[in-house]
C-alpha cells in the first residue's frame, strides 16, 4: 500500500473570517483538508463568521483585532512572534492586505515558503478602500520577491493582475470547488421556504445572494429588474434579495427600490446561514456585480440546480457555461433582457404542465440537472483541496540552484548529479550564460535562467554585473540550496549566495585554477587576490566545499579558504558504466589516444612532442588526438599551430567529437600529460572502457589512476617520458590488458556515476537537515 505523505503545517492569514467567497473558501479548504495538513488561522480582526466553526473543528484560529483598513506595528509585531513559535511550513495570505501584513511578518520570522492568494477581479479597484488599493500597488512590485506562488482564483484574475505588474511567472490558477453535499438540490427545503414566504409554484422568484457593496452592484439589478416590471405586467414574480447590509435600515437600497418601482415585489432577508436552501428555492440567480474574481455564489447556485444569469466579470462565463446567461457588466438594459430570457424557459415549463402535458416537469428538472452536472464536472471540492494541497507540498520541495559558466560544462560533467536531485524531490534550476547546452537541459526539465557572464571576461563593470544579476536571481528565486561548479562560478556564485543569504552552499572545486599550477612568487598580487576571492566564496556560514583530490583540499586550506570540516572527497563527476563499457582491444596497430581541450596546460605541446619522437625513432604507434582549440582561454594552442600538425607524421587531427566511448573501443592506451587537474573525466572513461593510462604526475591525474596498476606516470612536461612510457605499453600487451582490467575494476568500485550521484545528494541532504 502506498503511504500518504506526512502532513505538513500551512498558516494562513487572511483580513477576516466575516461572510464573503474568500473565507467560505479559506474554511472549505481547511475541513476538506485535515487529514493531509496542520492548518492554523490568523484572521487579521476578530472570528467573524468562520472562526468558531473553524475552531469547533479543532483548528487553532487566532484574531489580531487589527482595524479592518488599517495594518498596525504591534499587530505585525504579534504575528511574526507567533510564525517564530508555531514554525509553519507555509504561510498561505489571503486577498491584498494579507498578501503584504502576511509576507512582511513571514519575513521578520524567517519563515522562506510564502504562498499569496489573489481573490479579486481587479477590475474595479477605485471602489476599494484606500488601503487596499495602497496594498495591491505595493504587492504588485514586490510580487517577485516576497511570495514563491501566488494561487489565483480565476484565470481573468490572472490575466488582470498581469496587466497591473504581478509576476506571471509566480501564478498559479486553482479555481474554487464546492462540496456537492451541501450544496445540492433540496426539494423539501425549496417547498419549505417557498411557503413560508408565500410564493405558490406559479409564481416566478428571483433571487440575489450578495452582500452590500458597491462592486455587487445591486444599482445595476435594480435598475434592470425595474426595466423587467415594465414588459412583464401580468407576470407573477418576486425578487429575494440575501446578504450583509440586506434590510430596510439599508436608505440607499430603499432608495433603489423605490425609484425603480420595486418596494412591492421585493423579500430583503439581511444575512442568513441557510442559503443552500434558499438557492433551492429561487427560481434564477442573479449577479449584477461590477467585479468579481471567482463569483462563488454562482457555483452554489448551480450546485443546487439553480440556473443563472450574471454579468460578464471574473470567470462567471467559464462557469456558467452554456446553462444560463452572461451579459456585459453595467448595463441595465442587457441584463433585464437576459432576465427575460429566463423567465421565459420558467414560463414554457409552467404552461406546458397547466395545459397537462405530463413532460413538462421532467424537462424543469433536466434542465436543473444540466446546471448541476457543469458543477460537478468542473468544480468538485476535493479537486481544489487537492490543488492547493499539491500547490504548497511543491513549495516545500527543496530548490536546488546550479550556477556553471558555460551549460554546456554542467551537461557533461554534473548533469547525472543534477537529474539524481530531481528524482531525490528537488526542483532544480541552472543558471548559466546562453550557450549551447541550455536546449539539453530544459529537455530533461531543468529550469534554465540566462547570466549576463563569461569565462574569460575581465572589465571590472560587466563582472561585477555578473555577481549582481546572480544576487538577484537568488532573491527572486530563494533556493534552499546553491551549487556552484567551476571556478568563476565558485567566486562569484559563492559571493551572490553570502550576500543573499541563501541558507547552504556546495562549491565543486575541479581545479584551482593556473594561477596555482605555476610555480609560487615571493610577490604575487593575482595570487593574492584569488586568494582573498576565495575566502570571501567559500566562506558561508553552512556550507560544504566537494573537491576531486585531496592536494586541492591542503591548498584551500593552507591559505585560509575553508576548514577542514567543511570539505569532502568526491572522486570525480562519475562515468556511465553501461555507456562506457569494457571492449576488448581491436586488431593492429597500437593507437595511443588523447581526449580533451587542445590547451597548452592539458599538455598538449608535449604529447604531439611526444608523436614526433616516437615517428622519428621508428615506434609504430598512432597518436590520436581528439578535441579543439578554446579561443577564449589564453592557453589555447592558434588555429596556425593546429594546422602545422596535421602533417606530423603518425600524428592524427581528429578534431571535436561526441562519440567517446567508440573512440576509446578504438584504441588501446590513453593518454593526459596535463599539469593539473581536479579529477580529468577523460582518465575515469578510459577506465572504465578498460584502457590503460599514461598521465603525469601531479595532482588530479595521479588521483585518477592506480599507478602501476591502472596506468603509468610521467614527469610532467617531460615529452621523451612520455614517449618512453607509451612505448612500454605498446610493446607489452599482457601488460596493457592487466592495466586495462584493472582500471575497469577501479571504475566500478570508486567512479561509477550512481555512487557519485548519491554522494553529492548525501551531501545535500546533510547541509538541508541542519539549516534553519
Amino acid at each position: 500500500m502506498r503511504m500518504q505523505p506526512a502532513p505538513f503545517h500551512v498558516m494562513h492569514v487572511i483580513s477576516g473570517l466575516g461572510q464573503g467567497g474568500a473565507e467560505g473558501v479559506l474554511t472549505r479548504l481547511i475541513l476538506g483538508s485535515l487529514d493531509r495538513v496542520h492548518h492554523t488561522v490568523v484572521s487579521m480582526t476578530d472570528l467573524g463568521v468562520h472562526g468558531q466553526r473553524l475552531r469547533d473543528a479543532g483548528i487553532d484560529v487566532y484574531t489580531l483585532n487589527m482595524g479592518s483598513r488599517k495594518l498596525s506595528i504591534s499587530g505585525l509585531w504579534a504575528l511574526s512572534r507567533l510564525m517564530q513559535r508555531t514554525q509553519p511550513d507555509v504561510v498561505q495570505t489571503w486577498m491584498y492586505n494579507a498578501d503584504l501584513f502576511g509576507s512582511l511578518a513571514a519575513k521578520l520570522a524567517r519563515i522562506r515558503r510564502i504562498s499569496w492568494g489573489i481573490r479579486n477581479a481587479g477590475e474595479d479597484l477605485k471602489r476599494a478602500s484606500g488601503f487596499a488599493r495602497i496594498a495591491r500597488i505595493v504587492c504588485a512590485r514586490l510580487s517577485r520577491w516576497l511570495p514563491e506562488t501566488i494561487l489565483v482564483c480565476s484565470h481573468s484574475s490572472q490575466a488582470r493582475h498581469v496587466d497591473l505588474g504581478y509576476d506571471e511567472r509566480r501564478m498559479q490558477v486553482i479555481t474554487n470547488g464546492y462540496d456537492l453535499s451541501v450544496w445540492q438540490p433540496d426539494t423539501a427545503a425549496r417547498e419549505r421556504l417557498r411557503n413560508q414566504w408565500g410564493i405558490t409554484p406559479q409564481t416566478w422568484l428571483i433571487g440575489c445572494v450578495a452582500r452590500w457593496n458597491p462592486l455587487k452592484d445591486h444599482a445595476n439589478l435594480c435598475e434592470a429588474m425595474g426595466l423587467f416590471a415594465q414588459t412583464h405586467k401580468d407576470l407573477s414574480w418576486r425578487l429575494l434579495l440575501v446578504g450583509p447590509g440586506i434590510d430596510e435600515q439599508n436608505t440607499a437600497l430603499m432608495a433603489m427600490l423605490a425609484q425603480n418601482g420595486l418596494v412591492e415585489h421585493t423579500l430583503l432577508l439581511g444575512e442568513r446561514q441557510d442559503v443552500p436552501a434558499i438557492m433551492n428555492a429561487i427560481d434564477l440567480h442573479v449577479l449584477p456585480s461590477r467585479a468579481e474574481g471567482f463569483p462563488n455564489v454562482l457555483g452554489e447556485a448551480m450546485a443546487c440546480g439553480t440556473p443563472c444569469v450574471s454579468t460578464q466579470v471574473g470567470d462567471a462565463s467559464f462557469i456558467i457555461g452554456d446553462t444560463g446567461w452572461v451579459v456585459e457588466p453595467q448595463k441595465p438594459q442587457a441584463l433585464s433582457e437576459a432576465i427575460a430570457l429566463a423567465c421565459q424557459a420558467w414560463q414554457n415549463v409552467v404552461q406546458d404542465s397547466l395545459h397537462g402535458d405530463g413532460q413538462a416537469e421532467s424537462r424543469s428538472q433536466q434542465r436543473r440537472r444540466a446546471v448541476r452536472a457543469r458543477i460537478e464536472n468542473n468544480f468538485d471540492l476535493d479537486a481544489m483541496v487537492s490543488a492547493y494541497v499539491d500547490a504548497w507540498r511543491d513549495l516545500l520541495a527543496p530548490k536546488l540552484l546550479f550556477v556553471v559558466t558555460n551549460p554546456a560544462f554542467l551537461v557533461s560533467h554534473r548533469l547525472p548529479v543534477a537529474l539524481g536531485a530531481q528524482l531525490a524531490g528537488y526542483k532544480v534550476h541552472a543558471a548559466t550564460m546562453a550557450a549551447p547546452g541550455v536546449a539539453e537541459l530544459l529537455a530533461n526539465g531543468i529550469a534554465h535562467h540566462p547570466l549576463p557572464i563569461t569565462r574569460t571576461g575581465r572589465n571590472p563593470v560587466k563582472e561585477l554585473a555578473s555577481v549582481w544579476a546572480l544576487c538577484r536571481l537568488m532573491l527572486e528565486l530563494k533556493p534552499d540550496l546553491v551549487h556552484v561548479v567551476t571556478i568563476k562560478s565558485v567566486l562569484y556564485g559563492g559571493l551572490a549566495a553570502r550576500l543573499t543569504r541563501v541558507p547552504s552552499v556546495v562549491a565543486a572545486i575541479s581545479g584551482l585554477g593556473y594561477v596555482f599550477m605555476r610555480t609560487p612568487r615571493l610577490i604575487d598580487p593575482l595570487r593574492w587576490i584569488v586568494t582573498l576571492l576565495y575566502r570571501l566564496a567559500l566562506g558561508h556560514d553552512h556550507s560544504m566545499v566537494i573537491v576531486q583530490n585531496p592536494n586541492d583540499a591542503e591548498v584551500l586550506q593552507e591559505i585560509k579558504a575553508v576548514k577542514a570540516k567543511n570539505t569532502v572527497l568526491i572522486r570525480g563527476s562519475g562515468v556511465d558504466l553501461d555507456h562506457y563499457s569494457h571492449v576488448p582491444e581491436p586488431q593492429g596497430e597500437i593507437i595511443a589516444l588523447m581526449v580533451g581541450r587542445l590547451l597548452r596546460d592539458k599538455g598538449v605541446l608535449e604529447f604531439v612532442e611526444a608523436a614526433r619522437i616516437a615517428a622519428q625513432r621508428g615506434d609504430r604507434t598512432q597518436w590520436w588526438l581528439v578535441g579543439s582549440p578554446d579561443a577564449a582561454n589564453p592557453a589555447s594552442i592558434s588555429a596556425a599551430e593546429l594546422e602545422t600538425w596535421r602533417e606530423q607524421q603518425g600524428l592524427h587531427i581528429l578534431g571535436e567529437r561526441t562519440d567517446i566511448a567508440a573512440l576509446y573501443a578504438s584504441t588501446h592506451i590513453a593518454v593526459l600529460p596535463s599539469y593539473r587537474e581536479g579529477l580529468p573525466r577523460a582518465l575515469i572513461e578510459a577506465a572504465a572502457c578498460g584502457r590503460p593510462v599514461v598521465t603525469t604526475d601531479v595532482p588530479g591525474c595521479r588521483d585518477a589512476i592506480e599507478p602501476n596498476v591502472t596506468g603509468l606516470l610521467v614527469p610532467v612536461g617531460d615529452a621523451q617520458a612520455l614517449a618512453d612510457a607509451v612505448r612500454d605499453l605498446a610493446s607489452d600487451p599482457v601488460k596493457r590488458l592487466k592495466m586495462g582490467a584493472a582500471g575497469r575494476s577501479l571504475a566500478e568500485r570508486v567512479f561509477d556515476v550512481g555512487d557519485v550521484m548519491g554522494a553529492h545528494i548525501m551531501v545535500y541532504e546533510a547541509l538541508l537537515s541542519t539549516a534553519r
